[in-house]
C-alpha cells in the first residue's frame, strides 16, 4: 500500500516579539494599549490539540486595526498539571509572553515598534524572534 504524505508550507509573514514580564496578562495588555495606542481585548483562549488527547489553552488578547492584527499570547498554557509543563513555544520557555503582529502596510518600522515595547513599564526584556527558525512554529498558526 502506498502512503502519501501531505506537506504544507505556511507563510510566517508576521513580526514575533518575545517578552519577559512578571505581571498578569491583563495588566501587560493595559500598558501595551497605552504605549502603542491600541485596544487589546481579551479573547477566548486558543486551543491547540496534540496527539494522546493533550491540549494547550493559551491566553489570547487581540487588537484589530484597519491594517494590522496584534496578539498578546501567554507562553505558558492555562490549566496544566504540575507534571506536564506546557508552553506555546517550548524552545523559548524562558519568555513569558509573545506579541504577534500581522501588518499590511509597507511603511511600518519594526525597530520603532520594538523600542516602544521596550519602554513599557514591567517589560524587563523584549527581542524579535524569527518564526521560521523555531521548531514549534506550527503552534503559531491559528
Amino acid at each position: 500500500m502506498v502512503v502519501n504524505k501531505l506537506q504544507v508550507d505556511y507563510d510566517f509573514d508576521f513580526l514575533l516579539v518575545a517578552l519577559n514580564s512578571n505581571v498578569k496578562p491583563y495588566k501587560l495588555a493595559w500598558y501595551i494599549n497605552r504605549a502603542l495606542e491600541v485596544t487589546l481585548v481579551m479573547m477566548e483562549n486558543i486551543q491547540i490539540e496534540f496527539k494522546k488527547n493533550k491540549s494547550l489553552y493559551i491566553q489570547n488578547y487581540e487588537a484589530h486595526g484597519t491594517n494590522y492584527l496584534l496578539r498578546l499570547l501567554k507562553n505558558r498554557a492555562e490549566d496544566v498539571e504540575d507534571i506536564y509543563q506546557a508552553y506555546l513555544l517550548p524552545e523559548l520557555k524562558n519568555f513569558d509572553y509573545f506579541l504577534l503582529l500581522e501588518n499590511d502596510t509597507n511603511t511600518f518600522d519594526e525597530n520603532t515598534f520594538l523600542n516602544q515595547i521596550k519602554e513599557i513599564p514591567f517589560v524587563q526584556f523584549a527581542t524579535q524572534v524569527d518564526a521560521e527558525t523555531l521548531k514549534s512554529r506550527d503552534n503559531l498558526i491559528f
